[in-house]
């Protein structure tokens, strides 16, 4: 190895050292994580250092500590009326840290710990606010799926629910990347749907809704938009955006489909929602957008029958054809479309001659021929002579050999079927 590759290796391991370091120190726990116990001649001073404490005026880090120390002790044997003292301490201490605590870390790990909830639950929260706070919206939104499993249900929902809503607003409104590659901007879908899943009651349940749907209408999603338009639908209060998802509904339904050959079924649906929500919000801000779709349904309707139409004409089956037809012409005059209407209705007048097309037809006869007259057997009559019924045709004879002997002085009889005759020459 050469001498300055020698030299460059103490200095990249020092780098990894300290980089080791560096990773651990920041992986490090707090006393409140440590499993550990105090040993019974440490018990009295653990317990004299935390009355010391006034949990009103300590700082974070001492109360910290207390918390730590009294955890500590009462997993470790002791009395019950030390039991009842640490019991005691503990609790002071750990509602002051998870009210002023000012470290994310440490208020997770008095989250996860063996809290109740009234301790653990405004220490969790806390947490995940400061993690957000500090542009680590990825730690924030793990705090509060952690802190549900936890403690589901619990008496915050409402505070969770506005984090939650802080953390979704904020990666899509966020134009950057990560690594240069990933936008931060595609992680709001699952908030938003964490958000309307776990806090459905909250204020912005329904506008997570709403988000989510025109982020899958976006996309091209529209299987998605619809559920979550329906989802909204469902809302257990009056939503403002009810009527408008109501409206979209039918709407993406529509935008869902590719050409008038296919999806009759889900054109019929929108067209009763459609329908539907006219008969209902005939006054609404949205009633001129919904017409508009009315009518596209309506004129899609019309093509999808007049293809299924042309389908028949194809296989000669008047009937199928003129009952599409006359289905769409219906669709094509509620739509207002005269050039449809006209359209089908010369479709219509064709109908007729379907049952001429591809008819057998006669072949007309040599000029000056008559078809009486036309002999095709040559024998003058004009049509071939039928046997009379006294004279049957004998196919026994064609298959049997000639036996019969010749005449005296004759010629012998000719050769039969199975006696074929010498070829010329006398060729063998």
């Amino acid at each position: 190895m050469a001498p300055a590759a020698r030299r460059g290796r103490p200095g990249a391991l020092a780098l990894a050292l300290a980089s080791t370091c560096l990773l651990a120190a920041s992986c490090a726990s707090s006393s409140i994580s440590s499993s550990g116990r105090l040993g019974a001649a440490a018990i009295p001073a653990a317990i004299e250092r935390a009355r010391s404490v006034d949990p009103a005026t300590a700082t974070p880090d001492e109360l910290e500590e207390v918390v730590g120390a009294m955890l500590k002790a009462g997993r470790s044997t002791i009395t019950s009326e030390q039991r009842v003292e640490v019991q005691s301490l503990l609790d002071a201490a750990a509602t002051a840290l998870s009210e002023r605590g000012d470290d994310p870390a440490v208020l997770e790990d008095l989250a996860l710990v063996d809290m109740p909830a009234r301790i653990g639950v405004p220490a969790g929260l806390r947490a995940a606010r400061l993690w957000f706070e500090r542009d680590n919206r990825s730690d924030a939104f793990s705090m509060l799926r952690r802190l549900d499993e936890r403690y589901p249900r619990h008496a915050l929902t409402e505070e969770s629910g506005d984090l939650a809503w802080d953390i979704a607003t904020s990666y899509r409104d966020d134009t950057r990347r990560r690594l240069f590659l990933f936008p931060y901007s595609a992680r709001a879908p699952g908030v938003f749907e964490y958000l309307s899943t776990e806090y459905p009651a909250h204020d912005k349940a329904d506008d997570a809704l709403v988000e989510l749907a025109d982020r899958y209408e976006e996309r091209g999603l529209y299987d998605l938009a619809i559920e979550r338009h329906r989802d909204l639908l469902l809302f257990p209060k009056d939503s403002p955006y009810m009527i408008s998802s109501e409206a979209a509904i039918p709407m993406l339904r529509l935008d869902d489909l590719d050409g008038p050959e296919y999806g009759r079924g889900q054109l019929v649906l929108a067209l009763d929602e459609l329908e539907l929500w006219v008969a209902r919000h005939g006054d609404h801000p949205l009633r001129p957008e919904v017409d508009r779709a009315l009518v596209d349904c309506l004129q899609r309707l019309a093509d999808n029958d007049l293809v299924v139409a042309r389908f028949y004409r194809r296989v000669l089956n008047a009937d199928g054809a003129r009952r599409h037809a006359d289905r769409g012409l219906g669709f094509a005059r509620r739509a207002g479309n005269a050039e449809q209407e006209a359209e089908i209705i010369e479709f219509l007048a064709s109908v007729d001659e379907i049952e001429s097309v591809d008819a057998p037809r006669l072949q007309p006869a040599p000029e000056g021929i008559g078809i009486d007259s036309f002999d095709p057997t040559g024998t003058g009559t004009g049509a071939p002579t039928p046997l009379a019924p006294s004279e049957p045709l004998d196919t026994e004879s064609r298959r049997k050999p000639n036996t019969t002997a010749p005449p005296a002085g004759g010629t012998p009889p000719g050769p039969t079927i199975e006696d074929p005759p010498d070829p010329p020459g006398g060729q063998q």
